[in-house]
């Protein structure tokens, strides 16, 4: 039986591996400034060398282009000394040089690629290969600040295992409703805002009906300005009244191993 295994890279980075294929989602970053994980410079190395873990990775996909998420310059030293099938880049907000370094290398390098930045509430699925399939979901990045930076949501769906990575969406039904009619989803990835606020509780609860919930974009233990591990112990209890079980993703990789219709 088919399984998958979801791993945390640094931050709202995760490696996903399914049959023999390894999806990157956010997982090349290393600029500061945040109380968020960086990937580390050791990882950022075995990335580039083609090391275990990462000695093969598939595709790349970022949701959006802030730099606890992506950062272009190090996307385009990876494709320099490594192969990938396709890779989902973020629209940049502001004509990013660095960005348009990185697709300047990928169009020379002949990699597929799709620029993302959906609208909110648009959506757009693709075969990826004959059992893997991937939706993307458009949605603004949450907070009013970010009014105008574009979220993309990756739903992956891997023969029957349906899971949805929402990076820094925001709360707001009307993205979700009719992109995920009528999906079953193993698992749902939430950052703890989203997790805590009451109507991202009700999104997860009415809209995703996920079998499990998964917070991950978790601040460092030390580095907690606005007490997000405290924050999400206290919401825990809210959803198992609701019958939902909750995972936390806070240590560099920690792993999570889905099965159809079981965790």
């Amino acid at each position: 039986m088919s399984y998958v295994d979801v791993t945390l890279v640094a931050n709202a980075g995760v490696m996903v591996r399914y049959d023999g294929t390894d999806i990157l989602i956010d997982g090349i970053h290393d600029e500061g400034g945040h109380p968020f994980s960086r990937v580390s410079p050791m990882d950022l190395h075995l990335m580039k060398t083609g090391t275990p873990p990462f000695n093969r990775i598939d595709y790349l996909f970022f949701s959006h282009e802030h730099p606890d998420h992506f950062t272009p310059s190090l996307v385009n030293e990876y494709l320099k000394n490594r192969p990938v099938k396709f890779i989902v880049v973020p629209r940049s907000s502001n004509g990013s040089k660095a960005t348009d370094g990185l697709l300047a290398e990928i169009r020379e390098r002949d990699i597929h690629y799709l620029i993302s930045g959906l609208e909110p509430g648009e959506f757009d699925s693709l075969d990826l290969t004959k059992d893997l399939r991937l939706t993307i979901i458009g949605t603004r990045h949450m907070g009013p600040q970010y009014h105008d930076i574009r979220n993309d949501c990756f739903l992956l769906e891997m023969n029957g295992i349906k899971i949805l990575f929402t990076g820094d969406a925001d709360h707001v039904a009307e993205y979700y409703e009719k992109p995920l009619q009528g999906v079953e989803l193993e698992a749902v990835f939430v950052n703890p805002l989203f997790y805590h606020n009451r109507e991202g509780r009700r999104i997860i609860t009415e809209i995703f009906k996920p079998r499990n919930v998964i917070v991950y974009h978790m601040p460092e233990e030390n580095n907690d300005p606005m007490q997000l591990r405290l924050t999400v112990e206290r919401a825990r209890e809210k959803y198992v009244k609701c019958g939902l079980q909750t995972y936390v993703l806070q240590e560099e990789r920690q792993q999570l191993r889905f099965w159809p219709n079981n965790l």
